[in-house]
């Protein structure tokens, strides 16, 4: 059935206009981007798991179990950020949040030089016990604390579409350094495995800080500290549940039970995920916080969540989509190109659904934004306490790495019930009493 030419011209004036739109041209661009580092990522990845077997890939990542406890010490101050610098610019208060921003930076900085140089000293020690391998693997933690406090806060200082475009580029920096690292892998595996394990963060980090938006001076007030800290670290607290914390819980319970073996075999199946993460987290990155500075001007959860409706329902198809195609490939792709890893086929295929879970989160940033943070910590450890429960009992049925990986995902969906559930209850409140803000 033909289209009459008033429909047809309407239908093209309608894909033009969305296509025009500034959020969907700065969603394409940033999606290019990590598209871009996705496709580098992905060759670096396939090369390194072609000279590095699962065994030095567990050996070093274990001490990573380390550094995912320790990040603890930026207490969320940048959180605190996240949330209040949208939301004082959407209410006209530049000023209060500025000093937010410089208090912020003052501490992650000086957390991020203090924890370097602990675990530099652990470097320093393990060579003179003459375990050179331990040194490395200690030096890669030291670079990974100084870049992820440190750039945590700067992630946190970027809200415009121009600043999304400026991280996205800084992700095709970080893979592209990372292929400096390939040569090595050939000669000395374990070497090349350091090298691109802490190359690529420092560059991402060194062009991310060259290009920052908010260039700040050093401030730290003891008080406003301790206002910051009492927002920003039950924020944290949920915040590192759903995402450093998990890891290492899930690492933690790999290396126990199952051994570094399999942690390399889990580890490979994070780096594929990562690979192909990038436009589920541009989308995400995006909106998170227009949702936050849309809250900040009109108070409505409501018209957060109709904000979000779009990209959650292309994003998630999309996803899902990519998904599934994935599955049935990655067997065959590890068969012949990576036969080092076909142990970590299922592993691989089941991460790929978290994915469309990463786009369909989105609204858990409105909890943040509405100052739910009982909530907020109620969903994440309500999902990590079902993840460990789930894991354990799936390890003592002979599941293995497998079950580890389901339990995590289905963890991740009890969180995401609970976010929804609190947010529409407060779309509940707010329509029974319009003047009570969520």
């Amino acid at each position: 059935m033909e289209l009459s030419p008033f429909v047809g011209a309407s239908i093209k004036a309608h894909i033009q206009r969305l296509l025009s739109a500034p959020t969907v041209r700065v969603v394409s661009r940033v999606s290019g981007g990590n598209l871009a580092a996705m496709g580098i990522a992905i060759i670096g990845t396939l090369v390194q798991s072609r000279y590095v077997g699962p065994d030095d890939l567990g050996y070093l990542r274990q001490f990573g179990i380390v550094t995912s406890y320790a990040f603890f010490l930026h207490l969320g101050l940048w959180h605190a950020l996240q949330r209040r610098y949208p939301l004082y610019i959407g209410q006209g208060r530049r000023d209060e949040a500025l000093a937010v921003a410089e208090i912020c930076q003052s501490w992650n900085v000086s957390v991020a030089v203090l924890a370097a140089a602990i675990f530099t000293a652990l470097t320093v020690g393990a060579l003179l016990f003459g375990n050179w391998r331990a040194a490395l693997a200690w030096l890669v933690q030291a670079v990974a604390m100084g870049s992820s406090l440190y750039g945590g806060y700067l992630g946190a200082t970027y809200r415009s579409g121009h600043d999304f475009e400026t991280a996205a580029k800084s992700s095709v920096i970080s893979a592209g350094s990372g292929l400096l690292s390939l040569p090595l892998l050939l000669f000395w595996p374990y070497v090349g495995l350091v090298l691109r394990s802490s190359l690529p963060s420092l560059a991402s980090l060194m062009y991310l800080h060259v290009r920052r938006p908010l260039r700040l001076l050093w401030r730290f007030n003891g008080r406003e500290w301790w206002r910051l800290l009492k927002e920003g670290l039950p924020i944290f607290t949920a915040s590192y549940g759903a995402g450093v914390g998990w890891a290492a819980v899930e690492m933690s319970l790999v290396l126990r039970y199952l051994g570094a073996r399999s942690l390399g075999l889990w580890v490979a199946s994070v780096m594929l995920l990562e690979a192909v993460n990038k436009v589920s987290k541009a989308i995400t990155a995006i909106y998170a916080p227009r949702l936050t500075e849309h809250f900040g001007r009109n108070a409505s959860v409501r018209g957060c969540l109709r904000l979000c409706l779009r990209p959650m329902l292309w994003g998630g198809i999309g996803m899902t989509a990519f998904a599934l195609g994935c599955c049935p490939a990655i067997p065959i792709a590890l068969k012949w190109v990576l036969p080092k890893y076909t142990e970590a086929a299922v592993p691989m295929c089941l991460m790929m659904l978290n994915l469309p879970l990463i786009v369909l989160e989105m609204p858990y940033s409105l909890l943040i934004a509405m100052g739910r943070l009982l909530q907020q910590n109620i969903a994440v450890y309500a999902g990590l306490a079902s993840f460990t429960v789930l894991a354990l009992v799936s390890v003592h049925l002979g599941y293995g790495l497998n079950g580890i990986v389901m339990a995590s995902i289905i963890g991740r969906l009890c969180k995401m019930v609970l976010s929804y559930a609190y947010i529409f209850a407060a779309i509940r409140k707010e329509r029974l009493n319009p003047q009570v803000v969520a």
